[in-house]
């Protein structure tokens, strides 16, 4: 009879420790796998003027074309495949904006990078990335624009190289999207 008990209160406590409470998700911060980035440019003197590129697959559908001296407002979106659907990730990212950050690099052409009022804070005081204006300097040339989502960055700095280019800079972390497009 004590055996029986013994195992009777060792199963039930087995079952007790091994069950979780079901409203506590298992992953609290789940990752889904961003499958499209959707960059968008709106040129400031003619706003008719819109350029769409899709980031799928490591390629985009097409080249962005700036022309010097122009400037654009730039909005990023990021898609995860949900039910079948593309669904924008944005609002989660902008949740959990101190844990993101997005930087701007280019390569053959000159261009300044803000951070616009509208963009997202975070309560570093840094800007997250996903409205920007660029003012394009110089024409390009081989030209290539890379973006980047960092995710978990140690540090972050949106005013690199300068206060008044903030293309940013993400120290640490892992690059959850990682994205390049030509430039003509």
């Amino acid at each position: 009879m004590k055996l029986h008990t013994i195992f009777t209160i060792l199963s039930l406590l087995f079952l007790t420790l091994s069950c979780r409470d079901a409203s506590i998700p298992a992953d609290i911060h789940e990752h889904e796998e961003i499958e499209m980035v959707t960059l968008t440019l709106t040129d400031t003197e003619n706003p008719a003027n819109i350029q769409t590129v899709q980031y799928v697959g490591g390629n985009a559908d097409k080249r962005l074309v700036l022309r010097s001296g122009a400037s654009y407002r730039v909005a990023v979106d990021f898609m995860h495949r949900h039910d079948g659907d593309l669904d924008s990730m944005l609002e989660e990212i902008i949740e959990e904006k101190d844990e993101h950050f997005i930087t701007y690099e280019f390569a053959g052409i000159g261009v300044e990078v803000e951070r616009s009022a509208e963009d997202i804070a975070r309560t570093d005081g840094n800007r997250l990335g996903v409205h920007t204006l660029w003012k394009v300097n110089s024409a390009p040339s081989s030209a290539l624009v890379s973006l980047k989502l960092f995710h978990g960055s140690s540090s972050v700095d949106m005013n690199f190289p300068s206060a008044s280019n903030q293309q940013g800079k993400a120290v640490g972390g892992e690059a959850d999207v990682n994205m390049q497009v030509r430039i003509d």
